[in-house]
């Protein structure tokens, strides 16, 4: 399978969660993302997620692809089911490996309000008035992060569909 790294991908994230004293556990595990690391391969990999799911949504964000998936049958990490899965083709110029690159969390509060809980991180927060998907993120290693947004991926696919 495609993502057969993904527990140790998400003990990844919620290990570096945990050293930073973040608390995600009241907070849905809302998709994955996985990065390919040119537009050939985002097109390899296309046809490798259309057998573990179905594609919703496929648009260009930041001037690259990005494709929504839903998964036929959610993948199970601790205690989280997880819906759904973004294939993110690289940004022009952009250098990267293939491989999963976050983890989106659908908090339960407004963003101004989460980010006083934990003020002496460093958020980014460049994507707070984003149109679509406003989020907060926080890179937690090498081609790692987390962000943070106040609705589901699906159901924004939803809402913009």
């Amino acid at each position: 399978m495609i993502l057969k790294g993904y527990n140790q991908f998400l003990r990844d994230i919620f290990g570096k969660l945990e050293n930073l004293k973040i608390d995600v556990r009241s907070y849905e595990l809302d998709h994955i993302a996985y990065q390919a690391s040119s537009d050939e391969d985002y097109d390899t990999l296309l046809p490798e997620f259309e057998k573990i799911c179905d594609l919703l949504s496929e648009e260009v964000v930041g001037g690259r692809r990005v494709g929504i998936f839903k998964f036929k049958q959610p993948l199970v990490f601790e205690n989280y089911s997880i819906p759904s899965v973004e294939l993110i083709a690289p940004k022009q110029d952009q250098i990267c490996p293939s491989a999963l690159e976050h983890a989106e969390f659908v908090i339960d509060t407004d963003f101004d309000t989460f980010l006083k809980k934990y003020p002496a991180i460093d958020w980014d927060t460049s994507d707070v008035d984003q149109k679509d998907f406003p989020m907060i993120k926080l890179k937690v290693g090498k081609g790692l992060q987390v962000k943070f947004h106040l609705e589901s991926v699906l159901d924004i696919v939803e809402k913009i569909n």
